[in-house]
């Protein structure tokens, strides 16, 4: 796990986890100082299944914890409604990767992302697809359903102001909600 590796290199000591998000049955602790799901990993859940899990996540916080996620920047997609992201090339010729997405959008909410991959190992070229369904969170949406949930202090992060390739949402559980 990438974060782990990174933890190792920095000579940190923090526990991780993987759990479903509307119930983290795995996870029996209930004191963490943060919660991330990074990635646009919101968007695969049901309104309803947004509303669990955000209750669950701050279940498992600390007073004052934070919860950090990211998502595409919906507000400005659902303007543009693209067809496909570019393909993006990683690794040296001799074992390139070839990612590209083609989204097919159900309705003015929803689209369906088919994710290829492309690797070249030992001269052989091998394709991967994999399909998946979004919902468009626009982030008013999420700042309410975050309060609703009992968060407090959300705040946005822009990719211009973060660095990171998504705009960030960091809110505070707030325990007494």
């Amino acid at each position: 796990m990438r974060a782990r590796h990174e933890a190792k290199i920095r000579g940190m000591e923090i526990s991780f986890f993987v759990s479903d998000m509307t119930s983290m049955l795995e996870i029996t602790e209930d004191n963490f100082d943060v919660v991330a799901a990074m990635d646009n990993a919101l968007p695969h859940l049901s309104n309803e299944q947004l509303q669990r899990a955000l209750r669950v996540i701050g279940s498992k916080l600390r007073q004052n914890g934070l919860f950090i996620a990211s998502i595409r920047d919906y507000d400005e997609l659902l303007n543009q409604r693209p067809g496909m992201q570019q393909p993006a090339f990683y690794g040296a010729p001799e074992e390139r990767r070839i990612v590209h997405q083609v989204w097919d959008w159900i309705d003015p909410a929803r689209y369906i992302v088919h994710l290829y991959i492309t690797e070249k190992s030992n001269h052989t070229w091998t394709t991967h697809h994999f399909v998946s369904e979004y919902r468009c969170i626009l982030r008013s949406e999420l700042s309410n359903e975050l309060e609703s949930a009992g968060f407090k202090d959300v705040q946005w992060l822009m990719p211009d102001k973060s660095g990171y390739y998504q705009p960030i949402v960091v809110a505070r559980w707030n325990l007494t909600s």
